[in-house]
């Protein structure tokens, strides 16, 4: 327990990465693996991402983020993707694999199924359970990539129409956050991390 609360305390979103160090793509490749274990509603992983590592890639995606340096000097930014149109694409997938696993029956696979779409006909609502859920994958993503001994910082400072030209990204995909990951430039000192509200300042229990 004290190591899980180690690594989301020690969390921060760094914005000096050192530019001379690279994420190997097995790395990157098993973060995003492990990360994918993130909740999301009925299981259908509404996320996608798209990993910019390549250095002329990174000068146009600084450029799209509003020439923010921590996108290229960070080793790589992984492009969080939210499907809206998952519930329909993915839950074929999933309720094969429910069955397979002794979740359900097979007699009670056609009526879940028209439940979960229904869920996702609704363009405001797809676009909430796409959004949030594949939120939840990239809070994961950093808690992760500190597991491994990177760091990371969430963007939402970027033309979204000039990024999903840039990288093919279809109309009906959402993009939520940007996370740029890499390794702290050592020259660099973190300043105290900033004020957060206290419980009695958000919450209340009834």
């Amino acid at each position: 327990m004290k190591e899980c609360l180690r690594l989301i305390t020690e969390r921060r979103s760094i914005t000096f990465f050192d530019p001379t160090r690279e994420i190997l793509d097995d790395l990157i490749r098993e973060i995003l693996e492990v990360s994918a274990t993130a909740p999301s509603g009925y299981n259908l992983q509404p996320w996608e991402v798209i990993v910019v590592k390549d250095k002329d890639k990174k000068r146009i995606l600084k450029e799209i983020c509003y020439n923010q340096q921590k996108v290229e000097d960070a080793s790589a930014n992984i492009v969080l993707i939210a499907n809206t149109r998952a519930g329909m694409e993915h839950v074929d997938k999933v309720l094969e694999s429910w069955e397979e696993l002794g979740y359900i029956k097979a007699e009670a696979k056609e009526s879940l199924r028209t439940q979960i779409i229904k869920g996702w006909q609704d363009p405001q609502r797809a676009f909430r359970k796409a959004v949030r859920d594949t939120a939840l994958f990239g809070m994961t993503v950093m808690i992760v990539a500190r597991a491994y001994g990177l760091e990371t910082h969430p963007m939402e400072g970027y033309d979204e129409e000039r990024l999903k030209k840039f990288l093919n990204i279809e109309d009906h995909k959402v993009v939520p956050m940007i996370i740029a990951i890499g390794y702290k430039d050592p020259s660099k000192t973190l300043l105290p991390r900033a004020y957060r509200f206290k419980f009695e300042e958000f919450g209340k229990i009834t």
